[in-house]
Formats: structure tokens, C-alpha cells, sequence
């Protein structure tokens, strides 16, 4: 709804309506953002009980804290037994592909975005030291020297 405005008054009027329509609008979202943290704020609480129950997944001793990982890390933890146990050990039996499962979640634990920055830097590195092999220019022989004298 748009208002003629043709002079201050009705300047400061306008201005004044359209604070209060903001302040408005801002207690309507306010309280739906309310209403949807409520929702969602008891089976956050029985997840957070669920999870300090059987404590951390990690130990202390030398591993990554819960906190320390990164989104790299994560997906090693997840895709590397995928991976292996897909392609590498498809026909193998229960207990070996359990097996793989553990160490390499143990192994993926090492792998950071740091891990991956550093193997990343080595490559280019490598590939911009490697001297790229010159072609010699292959001149047609005809059987006739270049220096003689039959033209």
C-alpha cells in the first residue's frame, strides 16, 4: 500500500508506520522461532541424555575428541569401511569385514583437512618441478643432403 507523500509530515508519518509495521513483523517471527526451538527442545534433550549415557566415542589417549574433527574426517570414519568392505572385500565373511570396519575407522581418525592440504600441496608441487620432455624436430630426409650441390 503505497501512500502519497507530499510533504514532511507526512514523510516523518510514513517512516513512523513503517517502524512500527518492522517491530511488528519482528515479535511475529521472534515468537515462531519460539515455537519451533519448543519443538524441537525436548527430543534434543532426550538425544543429549541418550548420548551422555554411553559417554564418547573417543577415547582420550591420542585419538580426536568429538570436537576436533573435521567434516573430512567424519566422511573418512563413514565412506573408508563403505569403500572397502564394497570393493575390496566384497565376498568376505562377517567377522573379516567387521574387523576391517574397526581399523579403518581407527586409521580414518588420522586423516584431516590439514592431512589432505598437505598431500594436495606435495602434488603441485611435484607437478610443477616436473619438466615437461622436449620434442626434437624431425626434419624430412629425402635422400639428398641439404648441402649438396644438385638443386
Amino acid at each position: 500500500m503505497k501512500t502519497k507523500i507530499e510533504n514532511i509530515d507526512d514523510l516523518r508519518s510514513e517512516i513512523l508506520r513503517l517502524k512500527l509495521q518492522r517491530f511488528e513483523q519482528e515479535t511475529i517471527l521472534e515468537s515462531e522461532i519460539k515455537k519451533i526451538t519448543d519443538i524441537f527442545r525436548f527430543p534434543s534433550m532426550i538425544l543429549h541424555k541418550i548420548s551422555s549415557l554411553f559417554g564418547e566415542p573417543f577415547s582420550e589417549k591420542g585419538d580426536h575428541i568429538k570436537g576436533e574433527q573435521d567434516w573430512i574426517t567424519s566422511t573418512f570414519r563413514i565412506g573408508l569401511p563403505v569403500f572397502l568392505n564394497k570393493f575390496i572385500f566384497p565376498r568376505s565373511g562377517f567377522i573379516l569385514k567387521s574387523l576391517v570396519a574397526l581399523v579403518s575407522q581407527k586409521a580414518a581418525t588420522s586423516v584431516n583437512k590439514d592431512v589432505i592440504a598437505n598431500w594436495i600441496d606435495k602434488a603441485s608441487e611435484w607437478i610443477k618441478t616436473a619438466k615437461p620432455k622436449k620434442h626434437k624436430k624431425v626434419t624430412a630426409d629425402y635422400g639428398i643432403p641439404p648441402d649438396s650441390e644438385t638443386y
